[in-house]
């Protein structure tokens, strides 16, 4: 038999509630087992095993509860509170919650509604104790009552029955006086008792006013008195003021300071720069062109035609010449000079061919090679240029055929009318000459070295500075994007123009002073590239020093233009770094300089004294001992002695020699001890004629270098002072000046001055105590041995190894604890980390999505329009054919 539909629901229910008792096998893949290093058999431990799956979908969900709410929430301002009555109490049902409410509801709503209902209860309304009815029908009020008992009786009932219509009427006669008063009573009477105070009050308001009139009236009946009285301060003579006084009032009247505009940011003064030399050069080109301001007006204005007439509109009178003959031909220079031109085109049009081609080779020898001028005048302008001229030979001949008919008045206007437009061409021509003798404001940055030099050679040094500065204003890193890359190749030229002026002669110190000052500049904006381009350009200069000594196999000094590199970098980077990419390589050339060189002429002293000089600048704040440095000053000394015949030789130390033909370069020619002044030298004097030295043989080059040295020598002393070697660093100098190395008789006061006074330092070291070395006063600390730690009463059944001190096992507790919790809480903020930037990796990949999806839209609407559009062309293109 088979089973009916009842049969077939009862067996699914009953095999659903088997299925719903049976237990839920977990997944022995997700189950993690946590081992134990030394199992021990009997030992229950809670976190034997886990399931990180089940734990980690927990805790995502908990986080998407709380911390996703939170993350969705960060932006708003506003929140919104359930204040409704027992609104977040779970023990109330639904329905008893909204009979609450209601309840409280009906309660606000009953409470004193009556009072204020006047139609309930005949109450009489009242003004100053007159009923309202008595007062619309024009009878006496109180204010009417002028004797003051009449008053007082009338104001009677007043005070007794304060309040007005708040008093209600007795309904019934027979209520007994010993009734207790209910609160509304109680509230009636405070009201009257207030009433009946601020009706006192305003009473005693009104009498005040009232006599305050009566003494006003009575005032001008004595005034007259008063007036003949004088006072006490009358008579009494004046003070006169102090300065004090004087000053605090000058004080009072001086203008008070006013606000000032806000300091412009370096990004909008640059904007502003640029605007100011673009609308320059927008007016150099104008003027090149021969368009004054007046004309560029006149054809700004725009034609007014009928239709722009109106009440305020007056046409202005036409003030053009009109067209008048004689004997035939028009007597307006205008209609002459068109005439002309189209007579002289059509006779003899290759005349102007080569006017025209003239001029563009006058226009070219004018240019100049750097600016960019060419190009900026057309055809038309020379064409007006060859009418004005035309039509100036037309007048002339005009002027003379009409000379012997007689002058008339319209002859004179006319000769007036040609001699403005001859000082007018005149004007026009000084004002393009001059324009095109101006610098263009605006330059492009260029690209190549080549470009650089064909843009600033030509030009003076103070023009050249100009040019740069202008550039740097037009490309601002702030204008553009590219600009910042631009200045830096623009630094990088800078660079190599900068070292090409160098090793020119004579040197131009104004622009090597302008260029240096724009690449410190430059330097500032951009650290890394700045970096990079000195140490290229400084590996290419040591490389070619190299490449030069071992090509004559010895030490050659290297041309100026090194020399005033290693200045440049001192300007540019900082000298006190520990270790720097630029400097340091740079101290390492210069000492290697002064170490394998020879000083084989007077020029290669002066290199090397000015390399010492920048060795103290480089050195001056981390004093960094520089052994090359003493070495070549105590060289110089050397130089500057008179040799012994025989005997022993002097002692002097690599790349100085003891004997040659180098050896005397410092000597002096002749006794200089009367001479009172040291000469002074500069560098653009000393670096001049670098391949002949001739100009620097003479005893005022040696006394100046003898005393360039000894006072480096001392500056040297006062920086090396505090160093326990340095009397061992100096005493070769202090051997030199004892055993008189130099000749000091020879030499002037201040030469014979600095010699004492090094000496004197020199001497003073000699006494200096060195600290010996010793113990560090504290005592070292022993190393840690691996030996094993023995523990008193050691219980290995004991786990949590309690020492006996309740205190300590407590501290001990607490410190675990807390490390525990500072674990814990640290994963859990990373846990939350990685759940916001999940959510936010999530957000950014959607709205990539929508983005993706609307521009994939957009393409396939604009697609669609333009296949629409072709179509129409097609069926266009057949139709017209």
């Amino acid at each position: 038999m088979p089973k009916s539909n009842r049969n077939r629901k009862q067996f699914s229910q009953k095999k659903a509630k088997v299925r719903s008792n049976r237990e839920v096998r977990s997944n022995p893949f997700e189950i993690r087992i946590n081992r134990q290093k030394h199992p021990i058999l009997g030992r229950k431990r809670k976190h034997e095993k886990g399931n990180p799956g089940v734990a980690r979908s927990k805790a995502i969900e908990k986080r998407k509860n709380t911390l996703l709410k939170e993350y969705q929430q960060r932006h708003k301002s506003n929140k919104f509170i359930d204040k409704r009555i027992s609104e977040h109490d779970p023990t109330m049902s639904v329905e008893d919650k909204m009979l609450e409410r209601f309840a409280f509801e009906k309660q606000k709503v009953h409470e004193k509604s009556s009072i204020y209902n006047l139609a309930d209860e005949e109450e009489e309304l009242t003004h100053y104790g007159q009923s309202l009815a008595d007062i619309e029908k024009f009878e006496d009020g109180v204010s009417d009552v002028e004797d003051d008992d009449k008053a007082t009786d009338a104001l009677k009932p007043v005070e007794d029955n304060i309040g007005g219509f708040l008093l209600k009427k007795k309904t019934s006669e027979d209520e007994s006086e010993e009734k207790p008063r209910s609160r509304e009573d109680v509230m009636l009477d405070i009201i009257a008792n207030s009433k009946k105070e601020k009706y006192e009050r305003q009473k005693e308001k009104e009498g005040a006013l009232e006599k305050t009139d009566e003494l006003d009236k009575d005032f001008h009946n004595v005034m007259h008195l008063l007036a003949k009285m004088k006072s006490k301060k009358d008579s009494e003579p004046k003070q006169k003021a102090d300065d004090y006084d004087i000053t605090v009032r000058e004080l009072m009247f001086e203008a008070k300071a006013m606000p000032t505009d806000r300091l412009k940011t370096p990004e909008e003064q640059a904007k502003e720069e640029k605007a100011r030399l673009e609308k320059l050069e927008a007016d150099r080109k104008r003027r090149m062109l021969g368009i004054s301001e007046d004309d560029e007006k006149q054809k700004a204005r725009k034609h007014r035609g009928a239709d722009d007439l109106n009440d305020c509109y007056e046409l202005e009178p036409d003030r053009r010449a009109l067209l008048s003959y004689k004997d035939g031909k028009p007597l307006n220079p205008l209609f002459l000079q068109g005439a002309e031109d189209t007579k002289e085109k059509e006779e003899t049009p290759a005349k102007g061919e080569d006017d025209e081609e003239m001029e563009g080779e006058g226009d070219g020898e004018e240019e100049d090679g750097g600016e960019e001028e060419a190009g900026e005048e057309d055809d038309s302008d020379m064409e007006e240029e060859d009418e004005d001229e035309n039509a100036s030979e037309d007048i002339e001949d005009l002027e003379s055929e009409d000379g012997s008919e007689g002058e008339g008045e319209e002859e004179m206007e006319m000769k007036k009318k040609m001699e403005e437009l001859k000082e007018k061409k005149r004007k026009k021509k000084e004002m393009m000459k001059k324009a095109k003798e101006e610098l263009p404001f605006t330059f492009q940055v260029p690209a190549t070295y080549t470009e650089l030099t064909d843009l600033l050679y030509h030009h003076p040094p103070a023009k050249q500075v100009t040019i740069l500065e202008r550039m740097r204003s037009c490309n601002h890193p702030s204008l553009a994007e590219g600009n910042k890359a631009k200045l830096e190749s623009l630094l990088s030229l800078l660079v190599q123009y900068f070292c090409g002026l160098t090793d020119e002669e004579p040197l131009n110190m104004e622009l090597i002073h302008g260029i240096t000052k724009h690449i410190y500049e430059l330097s500032k904006t951009s650290h890394i590239p700045t970096g990079t381009c000195f140490r290229d350009v400084l590996l290419e200069k040591y490389q070619a020093f190299k490449d030069t000594c071992q090509r004559r196999s010895q030490g050659i000094y290297p041309p100026v233009s090194v020399l005033l590199y290693f200045k440049l970098i001192s300007l540019v980077f900082p000298t006190s770094d520990f270790k720097h990419c630029v400097v340091t390589p740079a101290l390492l050339f210069m000492g290697e300089i002064l170490s394998q060189c020879h000083v084989r002429s007077l020029l290669d002293v002066t290199k090397g004294l000015f390399i010492c000089n920048l060795f103290l600048q480089y050195v001056h704040l981390s004093k960094r001992i520089v052994p090359e440095v003493i070495n070549f000053l105590h060289g110089m000394l050397f130089l500057s002695k008179q040799k012994k015949v025989a005997g022993k030789l002097d002692q002097v130390f690599p790349p100085f020699k003891p004997v040659g033909k180098h050896i005397n370069y410092l000597v002096l020619s002749e006794d200089r001890s009367e001479s009172t002044s040291c000469p002074a030298m500069k560098i653009k004097d000393l670096f001049n004629f670098s391949h002949n030295s001739s100009h620097l043989d003479n005893d005022d080059f040696r006394i100046w270098a003898t005393n360039l040295s000894l006072s480096l020598l001392r500056e040297f002393l006062n920086m090396y002072k505090d160093q326990d070697s340095s009397f061992e660093l100096f005493d070769p100098v202090r051997q030199a000046l004892t055993e008189d190395w130099i000749n000091v008789g020879q030499y002037p006061a201040s030469t014979k001055e600095l010699h004492q006074n090094l000496l004197s330092d020199l001497d003073a070291l000699k006494g200096k105590t060195k600290r010996a070395l010793e113990r560090t006063r504290r005592r070292p600390v022993c190393l840690k041995m691996f030996e094993p730690k023995f523990e008193e009463n050691y219980d290995p059944t004991r786990k949590d190894k309690n020492t006996g001190d309740k205190e300590k096992d407590n501290i001990r507790k607490l410190v675990h604890k807390h490390r525990q919790e500072m674990k814990g809480a640290a994963r859990e903020l990373r846990k939350d980390t990685q759940f916001l930037a999940r959510q936010k990796l999530k957000e950014q990949i959607e709205r990539d999505n929508e983005r993706k999806e609307k521009v994939k839209r957009l393409y396939g609407m604009l697609a669609n329009q333009e296949g629409d559009f072709k179509a129409m062309q097609r069926k266009a293109k057949k139709v017209k054919f």
